[in-house]
């Protein structure tokens, strides 16, 4: 694949430019940045050293291709040559296109195979559809959507009637976007006669699709057949929601927002979201839109570049909370601001004039209208999101900055409505309830309030209005009620129902606590799954005996560049410290299939589940494995808490080739063999199985992950409905899978562990203790009740 370098006299330029190429491919084109230098307080520069590395670094036979922004990067990029070998001078092609253009047309022709030759002309030729543009009358407004569009050629398309349950809302239209981006053709969605841009995020979200309607997906172009094939791929998996078809019916959207007419004297009636009674003086929360400032209009370009600047901003705080828990409602936020029709419809109202936080508040007006006037209860219910990402960008060209509650005391939250940041930026110690006027219960700012654990209730209306700060209120979570004045009696209730429901809280979390050990006497190890720190304390509160999968893939993805060995080191060596003696097992980065890496991209295969992914991967490529080992060993010299499971294992060769680059690390970085960091594999593939005897006496521990173990050994996609009753764990087959790795390990005398989705359903539990397991790693929130399964269990010895 022919390697691209941008050079710049800016390092943000570059940037900008590299993150929006790397969002065009989907990180499937390989890229690099040379700019500015190491001047703090003159950092805009070029330099030749910088531009050499960065060649070398995306260097391949193909070929790599060059592009400059202003004279002396030519220049700086002329003397980069120089100091190159001759075998990669002559592999170099420095291109004469607009940076940006260029740059966008470049990469997406790498990304699609073309030959260096081909890479120069289709990024020389950047500029005619510019050009095109600008060739209309100065005061003709570009189209507000590429919907009236018709196919220049031949066309294809292909039908779909839609099961998802709230229809495309954001979610499934951003997995629709993200299947298409890369792919070279012209794409639509129609519903009712409607066409909308199949790249548009917004204008997918404002077909209103709901639940049973049947949209028709158009595409022309040279990869038209791809993008239909990637659309039909995603259409089988419904778009990424194919676990939540439990019924084929629509149901009334009403009928969960039911509010009784009838009145309950002393309290204000509305929907419960999340169980519990709390109570405390209340703190009501307005949230404020950012008024757009009365100042001169300082130019196109300076209001173009303010504007992006501030919708980055926002993206890189989105990118961040979307590691968290329900990062789904924030990415799909950062896509809605990636939406190329919405930025080019505030781009156009600067052009015409407005200042940038004025283009701003009205394009996203007219969004939300749209949102707000739309068929589907759920879709309307996105005004909020709209109104959300509104607000983040204007406080960023306001300088305004977020709103933020200064809590003193445990208090009950009161607000018309919470958008996600809101929820993100809470003190969730001092939060014990939270009370909306408006909302719903599959709102977001619902969603978000549910996994804070709190009791919730939305639609009180009237409760802003009835409600003074300070004032004393009690929270009916389980009823939906907000009390203000219950009589005696009532209040008498109340309190009796909050104290049993704090005990029983209590003694919960005190069981949460205590080991896990079954009715005739086996201690099982309860260990957590973890994505990074975020995770440790909510993993030791739930009673984690340690964690039995460190998922390091979710530290890659977090970040726009592969982490260095330092960053690495320093991120186990304090996950382990937090865990005391506790085991930490941190498996190797698992990345391919399913799960692609921007700043790694691969590329694209027809079959990535049975393709280049774990440890084939960094077998192929060792740079990227040795660095993590190197981070690992020497935090293990720390805490030697630490051990380390290697994934899609198959073969005892495999395991072997780990082992020595292991051993590569230790020499270099001169550490001791004692002690000894235990490695183990991820038991996954159906010939880790069949080999698990030979892999036992390699291996220092088994751990085996159901949810690819099942896929496999049933030879059914698990995120294709149509074979979804094959995804099943129950299956005879999976169930002989776990007992004969579970009698390979206990032959060879390594203890066997389960981290996959079935070790934390208690309905399996005894039954998985019975074939031979003695450890099992879920998500903190099943530790509690994984536990308090396991004291329930009987392990005969005769079924072990």
């Amino acid at each position: 694949m022919v390697g691209i370098v941008i050079v710049s006299h800016s390092l943000r330029l570059a940037e900008g430019v590299a993150e929006l190429a790397t969002q065009m491919t989907q990180g499937k084109a390989a890229l690099a940045v040379a700019a500015g230098v190491n001047d703090p307080e003159n950092p805009i520069g070029t330099d030749a050293i910088a531009i050499m590395n960065a060649i070398e670094a995306v260097y391949h036979d193909d070929g790599v291709v060059v592009l400059m922004d202003l004279g002396s990067a030519l220049l700086s990029t002329e003397m980069a040559l120089e100091l190159l070998d001759d075998e990669i001078r002559s592999r170099v092609f420095m291109s004469a296109a607009p940076l940006v253009e260029g740059t966008m047309a470049a990469v997406v022709a790498a990304a699609a195979g073309l030959n260096a030759q081909q890479v120069l002309q289709e990024a020389a030729a950047a500029l005619e559809a510019k050009q095109d543009h600008l060739g209309l009358t100065p005061s003709s407004l570009p189209a507000s959507d590429s919907a009236t569009m018709e196919p220049s050629g031949e066309s294809l398309q292909t039908e779909w009637r839609v099961a998802n349950p709230h229809g495309l809302h954001a979610r499934p239209a951003a997995a629709i976007v993200g299947s298409l981006a890369g792919l070279e053709a012209d794409v639509w969605l129609e519903r009712h006669g409607q066409r909308v841009n199949a790249r548009s995020l917004n204008s997918i979200a404002k077909l209103s699709v709901k639940l049973g309607d049947v949209i028709t997906f158009i595409s022309a172009g040279p990869q038209a057949a791809e993008a239909v094939s990637a659309f039909n791929a995603l259409a089988q998996n419904h778009f990424g929601e194919a676990h939540l078809l439990t019924e084929t019916a629509k149901q009334p959207e009403t009928t969960a927002e039911y509010l009784p007419d009838q009145q309950i004297a002393g309290a204000i009636k509305g929907i419960a979201v999340n169980g519990g009674i709390a109570r405390g003086p209340a703190v009501i929360f307005t949230a404020v839109m950012p008024a757009i400032p009365e100042r001169p209009y300082r130019g196109q370009a300076n209001e173009s570049q303010a504007l992006t600047q501030a919708i980055n901003q926002v993206q890189q705080h989105l990118k961040q909370q979307a590691q968290g828990v329900h990062g789904d409602i924030f990415n799909a936020h950062s896509l809605m601001l990636a939406d190329p029709e919405l930025l080019a419809r505030a781009q156009s109202a600067i052009a015409q004039g407005e200042t940038a936080p004025a283009a701003w508040m009205h394009t996203l007006q007219l969004l939300a209208q749209q949102y707000a006037q739309a068929d589907s209860q759920y879709m309307r219910e996105r005004e909020a999101d709209v109104w959300d990402i509104t607000r983040q960008v204007m406080c960023q060209l306001t300088g305004c900055g977020p709103q933020r509650l200064a809590l003193t005391q445990p208090c009950v939250l009161l607000a018309q409505d919470l958008m996600p940041s809101d929820v993100a930026n809470l003190d969730k110690d001092q939060v014990i309830a939270l009370c909306l006027s408006e909302g719903a219960k599959t709102s977001h700012s619902a969603i978000l309030a549910r996994a804070m654990g709190i009791p919730a209730v939305v639609k009180a209306q009237g409760c802003l209005e009835q409600v003074q700060n300070g004032q004393e209120v009690i929270v009916d979570g389980f009823s939906g009620l907000l009390w203000l004045a219950p009589d005696e009696a009532t209040t008498h209730q109340l309190e009796r129902r909050r104290i049993d429901w704090l005990e029983q809280c209590r003694i919960q979390q005190q069981a949460a606590m205590q080991p896990a050990i079954t009715k005739d006497g086996l201690a099982v190890q309860v260990l957590a799954n973890i994505g990074g720190p975020e995770d440790v304390s909510a993993a030791l509160s739930a009673g984690a005996e340690g964690v039995g999968l460190f998922r390091t893939e979710f530290l890659f993805q977090a970040h726009e560049t592969l982490p260095d060995e330092a960053l690495q080191y320093q991120i186990y060596r304090d996950i382990a410290a937090a865990f005391d003696d506790k085991p930490l097992t941190i498996r190797s980065l698992d990345v391919g299939g399913d799960k692609p890496l921007a700043a790694f991209p691969m590329a694209q295969e027809e079959n990535p589940f049975l393709g280049l992914r774990g440890v084939r991967l960094c077998l192929a490529h060792p740079e990227l494995l040795l660095t993590q080992l190197r981070a690992v060993l020497r935090a293990h010299a720390e805490q030697p808490n630490i051990q380390l499971m290697i994934p899609m294992i198959a073969t005892v060769e495999e395991f072997r080739a780990v082992k020595a680059l292991l051993e590569q690390a230790r020499l270099a970085l001169r550490l001791p063999l004692e002690p000894k960091l235990a490695l183990g594999i991820m038991v996954e593939v159906p010939a880790a199985v069949l080999n698990a005897d030979a892999l036992a006496r390699e291996v220092d521990f088994f751990s085996i992950g159901t949810n690819d173990l099942t896929q496999y050994v049933m030879a059914a996609d698990r995120g294709n409905s149509a074979v979804a009753t094959l995804v099943n764990y129950h299956e005879p087959a999976v169930l002989k899978a776990i007992e004969l790795t579970c009698q390979a390990g206990q032959s060879a005398g390594i203890p066997v562990s389960m981290c996959g989705e079935m070790a934390g359903d208690t309905a399996v539990t005894e039954l998985l203790l019975q074939l031979g397991l003695s450890k099992l790693s879920a998500s903190a929130a099943m530790l509690p009740a994984l536990k308090a399964q396991v004291r329930e269990s009987v392990v005969l010895q005769e079924n072990i």
